[in-house]
């Protein structure tokens, strides 16, 4: 019976003082992300890498200003044109002159799960967030809308 709490004793031990220690050099740490920036509402957005999630796959070289659009298919986060941008704050029907201006000039929709209603059915409104740069992963966090923790968690690709 000893024997066995030394050895449970040993491998905890050995389990706490190697938690922290990498594989190997240049092992990526998950926990802290290397870069973080906070995009106000209409904001340009510059990926430096191709971003994927899902089978939405967004090229780098282009700046994009970032929506929160609902239509009948569901609620999306809208990677769009910065010329052609509404004032932040302002929601716009997609059916008005401005709402067909801003939809026609949009590159990507990426699908959003919200818990709680961010912007009104066939509706479009910019939205702020914070981006942190994992390495090979970067996460997307809507900010100013009345759903927490809206997530969008992007694959790095080079």
């Amino acid at each position: 019976m000893r024997s066995i709490i030394a050895i449970a004793l040993m491998v905890v031990l050995a389990l706490v003082f190697t938690a922290g220690v990498e594989a190997g050099p240049g092992k990526y740490n998950s926990m802290k992300p290397g870069k973080v920036k906070i995009h106000t509402q209409g904001q340009a957005f510059c990926p430096t890498s191709v971003l994927i999630v899902g089978n939405v796959v967004i090229r780098s070289g282009r700046c994009h200003v970032v929506y929160a659009l609902r239509d009948s298919r569901g609620t999306f986060l809208a990677f769009a044109d910065p010329a052609g941008r509404i004032p932040p704050g302002q929601i716009v029907r997609l059916s008005t002159p401005a709402g067909a201006k801003v939809k026609g000039r949009i590159f990507y929709l990426v699908p959003l799960q919200p818990s709680v209603v961010i912007v009104p059915v066939n509706s479009i409104t910019l939205v702020g967030f914070r981006t942190e740069d994992f390495g090979p992963r970067l996460t997307m966090t809507i900010t100013g809308v009345p759903a927490p923790n809206v997530i969008v968690s992007f694959q790095v690709r080079l």
